[in-house]
């Protein structure tokens, strides 16, 4: 089975305003398996009993806690390496100026291990468009340029009109044609499914 992607604009900190912007491919999570799914896989997959794989997971979990805890990287099979990170209250340019008590525990970190990061180069990908994310590189002047130049054509203009000529997805239109309302530069009209917008 595939692993869907999408691709998205890439943010320019430098403020560079290319005029044709950078994409980076991220995945599209199908959902969450729960950890009672995934004991049930597991259990399927190896023939032990959930029993056995619970007590087994939680000794894993109480040991690696034990020696992360003390200061050691631990290797955990073909997962990889976990380590500890941590951090300060604030920031500092002088050892002199924090103490023990500033420094705080702040994550656990994953390194994969080699064998098992190089099973996911046979993984099977497939685009599929985020239904989250808007496909419009427009700019908002542009936007409403747009909006105008349909209400002077055709005298309305529906919220999937609006989504169509911009590009944008239902809740980033929505907050769009919500503000103009807000503006003055549009009305509303009718209700629903119904509801049409119209030149003040």
């Amino acid at each position: 089975m595939s692993a869907y992607y999408d691709l998205y604009q890439t943010p320019d900190p430098l403020g560079e305003n290319r005029n044709e912007p950078r994409l980076h491919a991220r995945i599209l999570p199908r959902g969450t398996i729960s950890a009672d799914k995934f004991r049930e896989l597991v259990a399927k997959a190896t023939g032990f009993s959930p029993a056995i794989l619970d007590g087994t997971l939680q000794a894993v979990t109480d040991e690696l806690y034990s020696w992360l805890s003390e200061g050691w990287t631990v290797e955990v099979g073909e997962l990889g390496y976990f380590s500890v990170s941590l951090k300060c209250d604030r920031q500092v340019t002088d050892k002199k100026e924090i103490r023990s008590p500033s420094v705080h525990f702040q994550n656990v970190n994953l390194r994969l291990g080699s064998k098992f990061r190089n099973r996911f180069n046979t993984m099977e990908l497939e685009r599929k468009a985020s239904p989250y994310v808007s496909r419009s590189l427009m700019g908002e002047e542009e936007r409403k340029e747009k909006l105008l130049l349909h209400l002077d054509k055709y005298g309305c203009i529906t919220r999937v009109d609006y989504e169509s000529i911009t590009g944008l997805v239902k809740h980033r239109a929505v907050s769009d044609l919500n503000r103009y309302l807000a503006e003055g530069m549009i009305r509303k009209y009718g209700s629903g499914k119904t509801v049409v917008y119209l030149k003040p």
